[in-house]
């Protein structure tokens, strides 16, 4: 017999197997019909949210981006991105050259996803996530740790 039928023989097998494991769960709720089933249950894309404290600021630029800015908009990145150049000080401030730079050095699908738009700073000020004393220097406020809440 050849190589690729003994492993699709096998394959069958496992299949077969789960389909009568399925087929018994089946039976076991049908005979018990006063369990409640759970058929339409909504599902968070994010299944995440992110105490501030679990932040760790000293993780890589790219690899921070990455691990929190799923199901993030524009502002929300934005403001994720100051905090971790300020590595969380509220007292510190960053130029927003800066920022954009880092920014568009990360407009990958799997980090920031899009190239910047000046009216995220906009967005994350109206929030109260971050602040400007000055034109062009951001810091944040204490209020940005709301940008991990849904």
């Amino acid at each position: 017999m050849p190589k690729g039928n003994k492993e699709t023989q096998q394959v069958l097998q496992r299949i077969e197997g789960a389909r009568d494991a399925l087929n018994e769960a089946l039976r076991l709720l049908k005979k018990d019909q006063s369990a409640p089933l759970i058929t339409d249950r909504k599902v968070s894309k994010s299944t995440r949210p992110v105490v501030s404290s679990a932040l760790d600021f000293t993780t890589p630029m790219r690899a921070f981006v990455k691990k929190h800015t799923k199901g993030m908009n524009g502002s929300k990145k934005f403001t994720l991105l100051i905090a971790h150049l300020t590595k969380g000080d509220l007292s510190k401030t960053v130029p927003l050259s800066q920022i954009e730079s880092r920014w568009n050095k990360m407009k990958g699908k799997g980090l920031l996803g899009m190239k910047f738009n000046r009216l995220y700073t906009s967005q994350a000020r109206e929030r109260d996530w971050v602040s400007t004393a000055k034109t062009g220097a951001y810091h944040l406020r204490p209020s940005w740790k709301a940008i991990f809440d849904g």
